[in-house]
């Protein structure tokens, strides 16, 4: 039998080595965070060369993340490993939509179900943002592009009935989802009508 010494250094040796790996595991999911949040603020600032160049830089990170990690459950799904999955996904889902015009797909992400929807809510305050960016500049027909796939995805929340164990608090970001869109909505609906009586004084002078 070993005796507890043994044992102890084995178990230290066994900490020590997970550790490190933390450490550079966190590392990793910084810069996935920092790039995710640089490649959103260029979508915002219509700068989609510069968006994908950050999102591919957050993309490499988290291939090199999940595979550091990919035989250790004790830090494979930890919590900083799932924010930055979170982020990755929402910022892929503004960079498709703002490209592409499309509500990138769970099934072609490879994540989890959980992180997905959490993403999707996510970039629903995104999508907001673009809405009010355009209206300022009266494009209201370009902010109801994104008031639509704001409202798809609502649709995808309402029909998903799971308990938040499994979600990832799916209610609370349907909720939120839920309040961001009637704002929008009722953002969208005052532009028009001014834009509507704007044009019609315009008409009568």
């Amino acid at each position: 039998m070993k005796s507890p010494e043994q044992i102890t250094n084995s178990l230290v040796k066994e900490f020590d080595k997970l550790n490190e790996i933390r450490e550079q595991s966190l590392k990793l999911s910084r810069e996935i965070i920092k790039s995710c949040s640089k490649s959103i603020r260029n979508v915002h600032r219509n700068d989609l060369a510069e968006a994908k160049t950050h999102l591919d830089e957050a993309n490499n990170n988290y291939k090199k993340l999940q595979t550091s990690l990919k035989d250790i459950p004790e830090l494979r799904f930890a919590g900083y490993v799932n924010d930055s999955e979170r982020e990755l996904i929402e910022a892929f889902l503004v960079y498709e939509f703002e490209k592409n015009n499309i509500l990138l797909e769970f099934s072609t992400m490879n994540v989890s179900a959980s992180n997905y929807i959490q993403g999707l809510g996510d970039a629903i305050g995104e999508w907001r943002r673009k809405v009010l960016d355009k209206l300022r500049k009266l494009e209201i027909e370009e902010g109801e592009k994104y008031l639509d796939v704001m409202e798809s995805s609502m649709e995808i929340f309402n029909e998903l009935d799971y308990p938040d164990a499994l979600t990832g608090g799916l209610r609370r970001y349907a909720d939120t989802a839920r309040a961001i869109i009637e704002r929008t909505r009722s953002d969208l609906t005052n532009a028009i009508v001014s834009e509507s009586l704007r044009k019609e004084l315009k008409n009568n002078e």
